[in-house]
């Protein structure tokens, strides 16, 4: 799950007016509710524009540990040779639980689809989405597994990503549509 210090710390990273950061209703960040999550998003949507959103979701996203890594860290080095594509066909061999389908675009682009459960029954794996079952939760908030799966193809790839997009979201569709994020490939 996002974590809302980190976040203010990336905005101040990235410069965003202290004016700005200074409007966000704060929560004490050891306790954050799901009602506290969905406020902190709203408000992150309606101050910032969607390209500050992206930037600083990029550099989210939970559980981004060596031990998480290492099977990404792995496949990367054994596959080190190879294309971007020649690598996505690969994935089937890696033996790690966080990894998604994807697809290189034609605009060069990377669009990764992350999901649990089934279509049009998706769940969002996050805590306190599941604890949240009156509000669609607003799609930033969903930019923290688009940086988890960021740090993890960036191992697995060899190359840096770039979150741009995050098309769609289980947490933001009440379950229809999976989380659909597109990066741009950095090398």
């Amino acid at each position: 799950m996002p974590n809302i210090e980190k976040i203010l710390q990336t905005m101040k990273k990235q410069e965003i007016p202290s004016e700005t950061i200074a409007n966000f209703m704060l929560f004490k960040t050891k306790q954050v509710k799901p009602e506290d999550y969905f406020a902190f998003f709203t408000q992150m949507e309606e101050l910032l524009s969607k390209e500050q959103c992206l930037s600083i979701m990029n550099e989210q996203g939970c559980r981004k540990t060596a031990k998480l890594s290492e099977k990404h860290r792995v496949f990367g080095k054994i596959h080190a040779d190879k294309t971007i594509q020649e690598k996505i066909d690969l994935l089937t061999e890696l033996d790690s639980p966080h990894k998604a389908p994807c697809h290189l675009n034609t605009d060069g682009t990377l669009t990764v689809y992350f999901q649990y459960g089934t279509k049009g029954d998706y769940y969002c794996p996050c805590n306190p989405i599941r604890n949240l079952k009156s509000e669609i939760m607003p799609i930033t908030y969903c930019g923290c597994c688009g940086g988890h799966m960021r740090f993890l193809y960036e191992h697995a790839f060899g190359v840096k990503l770039k979150l741009i997009e995050i098309v769609s979201s289980m947490a933001n569709s009440n379950g229809e549509k999976p989380c659909k994020f597109i990066y741009e490939i950095i090398d």
